[in-house]
């Protein structure tokens, strides 16, 4: 009987050992198998990082350029800005500056001792872009200096003028100029000696107030047909102002030769003193290429129609100063300037000048002191 309980026992509790059993998962032995199975799940749980496209490094490495790049320009920035601030206590007018339209202009005179109201005083007017008008005639003026009186006037926006939001077209132009040598005191009559294209403020000039002028020098310039279809340079004018802005200009002054090769056009200020060639380096960084310097130039079509459209003979001689070019200047050049001179004036003759680049007062000032002298004795 003890032996059938037994047995009931046993079968019972092998019953409940199965269906404990039956309910759990099913444990494998621990096995170096087993642990390569884990390794494998690890991995699938975690897959390896993929490598970085090559666009994606090359998107990288530009926006970091870009970064660097932001950084010197704000830097250049900064150094320019700085260093006005020093230059401009350097900067200062060596002449007039009279109120013009509440603005002040420059004006530079010298007068001969004892002078009377009929006696003619050379009025030299700079052509487009010049930094500063004063330094850039200064070797013409020893030369005109107790011969006849002369006079440099800047306009606004170029040497120690002050700018000006006032549109640059050639009657603003032209009514700056005339009240502006009048503040100074710089009375009429006048030779108006233009270079390049002051041209057209000159010949506006004459035909506004024909009274008041006495003869035209020009010096090298075109003619007023010439610059209705003149290549406009306000693009390249607004990307060097960013380079002077930017603190590139600046940071170039300092490498030897760079002051000459950038006045390469104007003989390098070879006949410059050492004065002059620093005013006219203050002059680069502090003033060049402003607003008002680019809207001359897109104005220049408009104001050479302007002048164009009033065109009739002038009552005064003329003179017109060839440079050569430092070469063998053409005669379908020679055509052109006597085309010029014939069609604006009743008395005009043209001169040819040698060795001379287009910004004849840095090549050859004594040409314009002869021609200025001859001219003021013809008209006195």
């Amino acid at each position: 009987m003890e032996s059938e309980e037994r047995a009931k026992r046993r079968a019972a509790m092998e019953q409940l050992v199965a269906e404990a059993d039956a309910g759990l998962p099913a444990q494998p032995e621990e096995t170096p198998a087993s642990d390569n199975n884990k390794e494998n799940k690890k991995n699938k749980q975690k897959p390896p990082k993929k490598k970085r496209s090559g666009f994606r490094r090359l998107l990288s490495g530009i926006g970091w350029i870009l970064i660097v790049l932001l950084v010197l320009l704000l830097a250049g920035f900064v150094y320019q800005w700085v260093g006005e601030r020093s230059d401009r206590e350097a900067f200062v007018a060596p002449g007039d500056l009279v109120d013009v339209e509440g603005h002040r202009m420059h004006v530079y005179h010298e007068e001969l001792p004892g002078k009377t109201d009929n006696d003619p005083t050379v009025v030299l007017i700079a052509g487009w872009g010049t930094p500063n008008p004063y330094a850039n005639f200064s070797p013409v003026y020893e030369k005109l200096r107790g011969k006849v009186n002369f006079a440099v006037i800047e306009r606004f926006g170029y040497g120690y003028s002050d700018e000006t939001r006032k549109d640059r077209d050639i009657d603003t132009l032209t009514r700056e100029l005339r009240e502006g040598l009048k503040q100074a005191g710089v009375k009429p009559p006048y030779v108006l000696a233009p270079h390049s294209l002051g041209v057209l403020e000159a010949i506006r000039f004459s035909q506004l107030h024909p009274e008041e002028v006495k003869g035209l020098l020009m010096i090298d310039t075109g003619s007023p047909e010439f610059y209705e279809t003149f290549p406009s340079r306000a693009p390249q004018s607004q990307l060097q102002r960013i380079a002077i802005k930017s603190g590139i200009v600046r940071a170039l002054y300092h490498v030897d030769g760079f002051a000459e090769r950038i006045a390469a056009g104007r003989n390098g200020l070879k006949l410059l003193s050492p004065e002059m060639k620093e005013q006219d380096r203050l002059a680069t960084l502090l003033v060049a290429n402003n607003h008002n310097v680019t809207d001359e130039m897109r104005e220049m079509h408009a104001n050479a129609r302007k002048v164009v459209a009033d065109k009739t003979r002038l009552p005064i001689p003329m003179v017109i100063l060839v440079a050569d070019h430092l070469g063998e200047i053409s005669e379908e050049r020679m055509d052109t300037q006597r085309q010029f001179g014939e069609s604006w004036s009743d008395d005009s003759e043209e001169i040819v000048v040698q060795d001379s680049g287009h910004s004849m007062q840095a090549y050859q000032p004594q040409a314009i002191a002869d021609a200025a002298i001859r001219l003021v004795e013809k008209v006195r």
